[in-house]
């Protein structure tokens, strides 16, 4: 797919997420809700907004973080692929300059036997 295209989808998919949190914040800003910390081992009570602001921002804190690594991980492959793809385009040059080289050398031999017998 395009980069653009795919850039474009991103930046939509990311606005649309923003939009909706947006107008869940709009109207739920007043709503309380209670949450168990495992840590501390306390029940607290905050705005609903805040909480599903924490989670939101973990959610793209978290998928950022895949994505980079992902992608990490894909560009190391793909620098050893080029690496091999790289050594194995030598080693056919290397192999193509042997031959050359052969087949000069067979045809100054052929040269050679040809006016060696021209002289006799």
């Amino acid at each position: 797919m395009n980069k653009n295209i795919e850039k474009f989808l991103y930046i939509l998919i990311f606005t649309a997420i923003v939009i909706c949190f947006g107008i869940f914040c709009y109207f739920n800003f007043g709503l309380k809700t209670e949450f168990f910390c495992f840590i501390m081992q306390k029940t607290y009570i905050t705005n609903l907004v805040y909480l599903s602001a924490l989670f939101l921002a973990a959610g793209f804190a978290a998928g950022y973080s895949l994505c980079a690594f992902i992608k990490m991980k894909l560009d190391n492959l793909c620098d050893a692929y080029q690496k091999r793809h790289e050594n194995i385009s030598i080693e056919k040059d290397t192999d193509k300059a042997k031959i050359s080289a052969l087949e000069a050398k067979i045809a100054t031999l052929e040269a050679a036997l040809e006016s060696a017998l021209n002289n006799k």
